[in-house]
């Protein structure tokens, strides 16, 4: 990636202590965009903020459940003080706590898949976007899963809520 390209962006990637949400916030880091990196675990994301700023990259860590309106606004709140604005968010925090037959799923495993899956993304989208246009505008990108468009079998509430 051309180092210069995100110069001066803020960017906030969650579920981004591992897998493919850490790929991209290095990418953008390495970039130039100071990125904020989420997880439930603030541990495990500060681990891979510390390994970025190591890197000469830009990288702040914050706790955030993807799933739980209070945490998610809890979140910008902090971002919105500590930056003023938001330039990217991208949407990558996922789970799928059960695999097996769909009418086997509990509720429990149906409410948290909703709330991370389907409802996380929504509730981000809503609070970054006062801060997106706050500093001129920004983009928002939600990641996805091939399970979108395709089930496979016992992953029926993963693939619907993808």
């Amino acid at each position: 990636m051309d180092k210069q390209l995100l110069e001066g962006k803020i960017a906030l990637v969650n579920g981004a202590s591992r897998g493919i949400g850490e790929a991209i916030a290095r990418g953008m880091a390495a970039s130039g965009a100071t990125v904020i990196l989420t997880s439930r675990s603030l541990d495990s994301v500060s681990a891979v903020a510390d390994s970025i700023s190591s890197d000469g990259g830009s990288a702040v860590a914050m706790a955030c459940h993807a799933g739980k309106m209070e945490q998610i606004s809890d979140l910008f709140a902090q971002v919105g003080d500590k930056f003023g604005r938001l330039d990217i968010l991208v949407n990558n925090a996922a789970t799928n706590p059960y695999y097996g037959p769909a009418h086997g799923l509990g509720p429990d495993a149906f409410d948290k898949t909703v709330e991370v899956n389907l409802k996380g993304p929504y509730y981000m989208m809503s609070e970054a976007v006062p801060l997106m246009i706050a500093g001129g505008g920004g983009s928002i990108v939600n990641i996805s899963s091939i399970l979108a468009q395709i089930v496979k079998p016992g992953q029926a509430v993963y693939s619907m809520t993808k």
